[in-house]
């Protein structure tokens, strides 16, 4: 029964951190991040592609990823990578 709870604390935690980065992404990076821009959604998520760290350096040379938070940043990296 115990490891029955941990994995299903463990499913609801990863399951709120996808959908809050998505959230997050939609309202702070889309806007340049957006399909027929030069780097679309697509390509990050190619590029970045288990590779959370890397999303969290370019969020901080990015002018709006420099105005959110550590744990927002946390949460757009583990989305856009695929988790790690």
């Amino acid at each position: 029964m115990g490891r029955i709870l941990v994995a299903l604390l463990a499913f609801s935690y990863m399951s709120l951190a996808v959908s809050e980065g998505k959230l997050l992404f939609d309202n702070h990076c889309l806007r340049c991040h957006a399909p027929g821009s030069g780097k679309p959604l697509s390509y990050l998520k190619e590029k970045y592609k288990n590779d959370p760290d890397g999303v969290l350096e370019l969020a901080k040379r990015c002018p709006w990823g420099r105005g959110l938070s550590e744990m927002e940043i946390k949460l757009i990296a583990e989305w856009l990578s695929g988790g790690k």
